[in-house]
């Protein structure tokens, strides 16, 4: 899979074409980082990306997108993200691409692999991450890093989800956010119920199928089925 990972940013927007079919040395197809000044009119400035959206999954054929969205009131610069994040979306829809979004610490989370990994997963920690994944010993730009780790973690969710990735070869961290997360919840009647909240059962909140969506429609689609391999492999794992 071609995918294609975007970490918004006004100044320094990062991206980043993955082949998750290559070797460790060519699945970097390609990265940039591109910035706007802050005399241009501000809607111009997330025109000017929702363009470079575009340029890029025509550039380079991408099949699935995916986007670093920001954290909700996550400081001052969290508005201005999330309306980059939705005019990236916009070329995505149009483009008709099936797209996954990964906050910034679920981002960190999966990069670490071990979820016992202790101490602050940082910049410099992506940008290793994104060194050790290529076999490369150069120190890619920050921003490219995680756009890296965007597109990986995308096409690796989306070929989950597909059934097309076993998902014995997931790192924990990656089974426990694609497939495994829970969530318990108290209901008045003092009853606990136990509800999925990994990506894999958020099919139109954290992960969308585009490709779904026939041109002329704005609807989303149905949710799909879950893969019975999934849910077979969820049930023997939480068996033991």
């Amino acid at each position: 899979m071609i995918a294609l990972g975007l970490d918004p940013s006004l100044r320094s927007y990062g991206w980043c074409v993955y082949d998750s079919k290559a070797g460790p040395r060519t699945r970097l197809v390609a990265s940039g980082h591109d910035g706007t000044l802050n005399s241009i009119v501000p809607v111009a400035r997330f025109m000017h990306f929702r363009a470079l959206v575009r340029d890029i999954i025509k550039k380079y054929s991408i099949e699935a997108v995916g986007i670093e969205s920001p954290a909700y009131g996550g400081g001052p610069f969290s508005e201005a993200h999330f309306g980059l994040m939705m005019f990236s979306l916009e070329a995505t829809f149009e483009s008709r691409l099936d797209c996954v979004l990964f906050d910034p610490a679920t981002l960190k989370y999966l990069a670490k692999s071990d979820p016992n990994k202790k101490g602050i997963f940082g910049k410099s920690d992506m940008q290793k991450f994104v060194m050790m994944d290529t076999n490369s010993t150069k120190t890619v730009n920050n921003n490219e890093a995680d756009a890296y780790c965007v597109a990986r973690f995308c096409s690796r969710m989306i070929d989950t989800v597909n059934g097309s990735l076993d998902p014995n070869s997931l790192s924990e961290t990656e089974k426990s956010v694609f497939i495994g997360r829970t969530k318990t919840i108290k209901r008045p009647s003092g009853i606990k119920i136990v509800k999925r909240t990994a990506y894999a059962f958020r099919e139109n909140s954290r992960f969308f199928r585009f490709s779904h969506v026939p041109h002329g429609d704005l609807n989303l689609p149905l949710k799909t089925q879950i893969d019975e391999n999934l849910l077979k492999f969820l049930e023997k794992s939480e068996s033991v």
